[in-house]
């Protein structure tokens, strides 16, 4: 058995499962974003219960990343139940 092997479960076994994690931040957008074209990118906390916290969504360019796209904080809160999509264009 190769060693890279053996080091890569023993990792995989000691992180915890997601159903440990408490509370869970999701982020969810296309793997590829088109020009020109409308994408959205949702955002949540699962079983969150803090405050209000703010986010910030950023997209660069790919694969020198050195310059930015497009930027926008949103504000995630109970009233919108920690949950936010947003439009990119």
């Amino acid at each position: 058995m190769r060693v890279d092997v053996v080091w890569l479960a023993a990792l995989a076994l000691s992180l915890p499962g997601l159903s440990q994690c408490d509370p869970l931040f999701a982020l969810s957008a296309p793997n590829l974003l088109r020009v020109g074209s409308k994408e959205n990118v949702f955002v949540e906390a699962q079983e969150y219960t803090g405050g209000n916290f703010n986010v910030e969504i950023m997209v660069k360019n790919f694969p020198a990343k050195n310059q930015q796209m497009f930027s926008k904080t949103v504000t995630l809160s109970a009233s919108n139940k920690f949950q936010f999509l947003q439009e990119i264009l």
